[in-house]
């Protein structure tokens, strides 16, 4: 018998893929987009900078008031929002607004070391992750099997090892030469350079992630 509360696995993945795109483009790409129009238009730096800031908050509040909680993404934004609002209130320097770049960074720096200490520690982080996308797409008894295979199968440790692995070290790469482009780069440039650089490095973390989960019969 077909549990109807139980949602399809494509349909859990769409959920997951849209609010991943819409969480972009409100968060990434409408503040970049004001931010390199307001400075086309004459406007200085520092406004320019807070402007992209203050825009993405209303879509913040919304999905934490939509959502009755507040995520890990929604978090690390948060923390982004009050850490730019504080410094421009305490600076008018640009450069200053621009070290926000930086704690994104360190965060994302954070993230990837404790994926490595994971891997050596008791279970790897994709472990955790990977049950949390399988109960989206398959419901709590699907996500248990899937993560269940760690007790049993030792090409399933042995794989998510290695792709969580991948992941915290390419994730502490990119923090480092994150700082080092925020603090190098013309800040008109920071918020270009640091955006496609971030996106490509998750192109390719989400290409290797998927091309090795199928490879490895990892896929939750």
């Amino acid at each position: 018998m077909i549990d109807n509360n139980t949602p399809a696995p494509d349909a859990g993945l769409r959920r997951v893929v849209r609010a991943n795109v819409r969480n972009l483009v409100f968060e990434v790409v409408v503040p970049m987009a004001l931010f390199y129009g307001l400075r086309a238009a004459g406007v200085g730096q520092w406004w320019a900078l807070m402007a992209g800031v203050l825009v993405a908050a209303p879509y913040v509040v919304w999905t934490i008031v939509r959502n009755r909680r507040v995520d890990l993404v929604a978090l690390v934004t948060v923390s982004v929002l009050v850490l730019s609002v504080v410094l421009g209130l305490l600076s008018d320097d640009p450069r200053t607004l621009a070290i926000r770049e930086g704690w994104v960074a360190a965060l994302g720096g954070l993230i990837g070391a404790w994926m490595l200490v994971s891997v050596v520690v008791g279970r790897p982080a994709q472990l955790t992750l990977g049950r949390t996308i399988a109960e989206v797409k398959r419901g709590a008894e699907g996500a248990a099997a899937w993560a269940a295979r760690w007790d049993t199968d030792a090409r399933f440790r042995r794989g998510l090892r290695i792709d969580t692995a991948v992941f915290g070290v390419v994730l502490l790469a990119h923090s480092v030469l994150h700082v080092v482009l925020v603090y190098t780069l013309p800040i008109d440039l920071i918020s270009l350079v640091t955006t496609v650089t971030w996106l490509a490095t998750l192109a390719c973390l989400i290409t290797w992630h998927v091309w090795y989960i199928r490879k490895e019969d990892l896929d939750a």
